[in-house]
């Protein structure tokens, strides 16, 4: 029968506690904000939706296919702090011992992760809910496919994306091949902004269509416009490489069956010894058990 999966952009969920939460450590004296933090969070999302499917997905490192095709991807942030990095694991386990499918592949990112179970899921007819706050996943919403942003409780869909974006869904690859995206570290083309490029994706709907109508562009009712072709002419190779760069790779793969995203809760035993080990004995007993 189909049903509504969630799945969770995880790794945002750990950068944000570790950085919203006081420092805190475990018995042994490991750090451990990020853990207590994610537990919470991830107790509190099963309080209030109850998933019947859900997994969790996690980058495997810095390191993805995309430093290969464009080594300053991603180049301008910084080392993670030194608090966090024996975090991460407990992350992963924590929540593998709360009774989540755990998600994760050596050169890929969990958006990647997020986009190939996307797709296996829509072709079982189950319902997707993305759980995230990314910009960047807005390119897989569809009819039957929702972003739920945790930290503000906000939900939005492919209809409600142009007004959010300024861009249709579908559109949301190419119109960050053109902006590009300083956070990750992507070129885009240079002087063309969020304004400049909805403009161009409402008239050409695609990049393709953009470069094979170049004559066209100084037409547009735009600031700019007359500019805005040599622009496009001379970051020609960057806008495509940004393109490749922001679109998700669908066929990501992951040993996880679909089966494997029933959520039946978490195991007492095993989540009681780990939460002993830990100091997360908060979490532990909030968390449903099987």
């Amino acid at each position: 029968m189909p049903q509504t999966a969630y799945l969770i952009d995880t790794m945002a969920y750990v950068f944000r506690s570790f950085f919203g939460m006081r420092s805190m450590s475990a018995p042994d004296g490991t750090p451990i904000n990020a853990v207590f933090g994610l537990g919470m969070t991830m107790q509190k999302f099963l309080s209030d939706h109850q998933p019947r499917m859900v997994a969790c997905c996690f980058d495997a490192g810095s390191q993805t296919f995309r430093n290969e095709m464009y080594p300053a991807y991603k180049a301008n942030r910084g080392a993670p702090p030194e608090e966090l990095v024996p975090q991460f694991d407990l992350c992963r386990e924590l929540v593998a011992r709360m009774g989540f499918a755990t998600v994760m592949t050596p050169g890929f990112e969990a958006d990647d992760l997020i986009a190939s179970l996307t797709d296996r899921l829509r072709d079982r007819g189950h319902n997707v809910v993305i759980v995230s706050g990314d910009k960047d996943l807005a390119q897989l919403l569809e009819p039957g496919v929702r972003i739920y942003n945790l930290a503000k409780n906000e939900w939005w869909d492919a209809e409600g994306t142009p007004e959010r974006m300024g861009v249709k869904a579908c559109q949301i690859t190419d119109y960050l091949a053109l902006t590009g995206d300083a956070v990750d570290n992507i070129p885009g083309v240079r002087g063309v902004g969020p304004k400049a490029a909805a403009a161009l994706l409402a008239e050409f709907e695609d990049l393709a269509a953009i470069y094979s109508g170049l004559d066209r562009v100084e037409t547009l009712s735009v600031r700019g416009a007359k500019s805005l072709r040599q622009k496009l002419e001379n970051d020609y190779e960057n806008a495509m490489l940004s393109r490749k760069l922001v679109d998700l790779n669908h066929a990501a793969p992951c040993d996880v069956k679909i089966d494997d995203l029933e959520y039946s809760g978490a195991d007492s035993d095993e989540l009681e010894a780990f939460s002993e080990k830990w100091g997360l004995k908060r979490v532990a007993d909030r968390t449903p058990k099987r």
